[in-house]
């Protein structure tokens, strides 16, 4: 859901960072709106941390013996 959120930062804030409410709540206040270069960043930040989410995935299956179902240290 990140992913197609922040793929469509043109018209979608996608906020995984709380500390990046308070930017994102003044520029509301002031505009109405987020700018599309706060929307940028904030996709930005999702492409790097569903990327870290991935790779951990990634290592642990890969420790994973499917024939037998047993996870190797």
């Amino acid at each position: 859901m990140l992913r197609a959120a922040a793929k469509n930062f043109h018209d979608v804030t996608v906020i995984v960072d709380p500390a990046d409410y308070p930017q994102v709540l003044a520029e509301i206040k002031a505009t109405g709106n987020t700018t599309l270069a706060t929307r940028f960043k904030l996709c930005v930040k999702v492409f790097e941390l569903t990327s870290k989410y991935d790779t951990a995935i990634a290592a642990w299956l890969g420790k994973v013996d499917v024939a037998t179902n047993a996870y190797f240290k």
